[in-house]
């Protein structure tokens, strides 16, 4: 089953779309200058998988526009764009932030002030692109997260922009589906202690208690990169709650997990929120995630395959590895989209074609308008349970 949550009407989001075509852009000589543009993601550490994944979607979709791409776009044209709609080939310049904060910081000042690329992307984590965000937007440099999701980032500034909904479309949408499946009116949550962790937790809680008077009895907030998690553990059933949620990822995720089935917690425990985040991790030991439910966000159907993971297959040799890597495949496409509409490579322009674009273009991951202050208008997701060490389409009641 897919869950679709929008921060606006639905009047409003195809107003908005109807009301802009993709004009022609101003008239470009064909360059042969590089367009910079800056990439930081974790490529080690605990969250090389995904950061590894977002790479690829951004790699995949810079060869198609440096190569002429045709775009997909709402209204069902497409739009090509190639070198010289945007004025040169894009160039990416990556940097590996050892999933840390304090690197990823380092690696924006890098890209900032001595390659002066006027756009950034990748960035896995609220934690990270809160950080790099506030550094970028203070030096008018353009980033997009691709998958960071606390409501901090509203606030930070015009130069940043998230590709995926924010945890107020997530929390209250994992909230939503663990009521509705369970019926319970307890559940207790584990969460990373960080902004993307603590937005969940904040969200999700009040969604319960608001629309459905249940209650949040026990809220744990865990450190990351601990050797042992059975104390947050304990403190998670010790009221006894029937159900509870969880924001985990990476190599912290394969321990919590495993040690709450040390403990004999069981997996249907838990409701999860982006169960790509670890599934990977955990892919050697299926028997401590049986049952686990979740809420994946992105996108699935024929759209998606043929325009992302069919390609993504073949350019890589495996299937898409997590559901990240698509949403930094749409924030490099929206890049591309924005240079033709700006006719300039220089960040303003960029920031200000951004809001244009986005309302027609024809995401991978769906709809990736943004609001006044770039963040995504709505998002969508997929209800799954944990079969086998498998991710497994699930709906409520089954």
């Amino acid at each position: 089953m897919r869950r679709f949550l929008s921060g606006v009407t639905a009047a409003a989001a195809v107003a908005a779309a109807a009301a802009w075509a993709l004009p022609p852009a101003p008239a470009q000589a064909q360059s042969n200058e590089t367009i910079k543009v800056g990439v930081i993601v974790p490529l080690t550490g605990r969250n090389a998988v995904q950061g590894e994944d977002i790479l690829r979607g951004i790699q995949l979709a810079v060869r198609r526009v440096n190569e002429g791409y045709d775009i997909p776009l709402k209204d069902g044209e497409r739009v090509t764009i190639g070198p010289e709609e945007m004025g040169g080939k894009i160039e990416l310049i990556i940097e590996d932030n050892e999933s840390r904060p304090a690197s990823a910081v380092d690696a924006a000042r890098k890209l900032v002030n001595v390659d002066e690329v006027p756009v950034i992307l990748g960035i896995l984590s609220s934690g990270v692109c809160v950080a790099t965000g506030e550094f970028t937007n203070k030096n008018s440099t353009v980033q997009i997260c691709s998958s960071s999701t606390s409501p901090e980032l509203r606030d930070i500034g015009p130069f940043l922009f998230s590709a995926m909904g924010l945890d107020t479309l997530m929390g209250a949408s994992l909230a939503d589906f663990a009521y509705q499946d369970s019926g319970a009116d307890r559940f207790a949550v584990l969460s990373a202690n960080n902004p993307f962790g603590v937005g969940m937790e904040i969200q999700a809680c009040q969604r319960l208690e608001e629309e459905y008077g249940a209650e949040c009895v026990t809220t744990v907030r865990y450190e990351q990169g601990k050797s042992d998690y059975r104390a947050d553990l304990r403190r998670v059933v010790s009221e006894d709650p029937p159900h509870a949620l969880i924001t985990a990822y990476g190599t912290d995720a394969r321990l919590i997990f495993r040690q709450a089935y040390e403990l004999g917690i069981e997996p249907s425990l838990w409701y999860a929120d982006y169960p790509s985040l670890w599934t990977n991790e955990v892919q050697d030991t299926p028997e401590i995630i049986e049952g686990i439910k979740g809420l994946e966000v992105g996108a699935s159907g024929d759209f998606f395959r043929e325009e992302y993971a069919d390609p993504y297959e073949a350019e890589f040799g495996e299937r898409p590895t997590t559901s990240f890597g698509g949403f930094a495949y749409d924030s490099a496409m929206l890049v591309a989209l924005a240079l033709h509409e700006a006719g300039s490579a220089e960040a303003d322009a960029i920031r200000e074609a951004l809001h244009t674009v986005s309302q027609n273009y024809e995401g991978a991951t769906g709809d990736k308008a943004f609001d006044e202050d770039g963040m995504q208008v709505s998002e969508s997701y997929l209800e799954q349970i944990m079969k086998d060490g498998v991710p497994t389409p699930y709906s409520i009641g089954e």
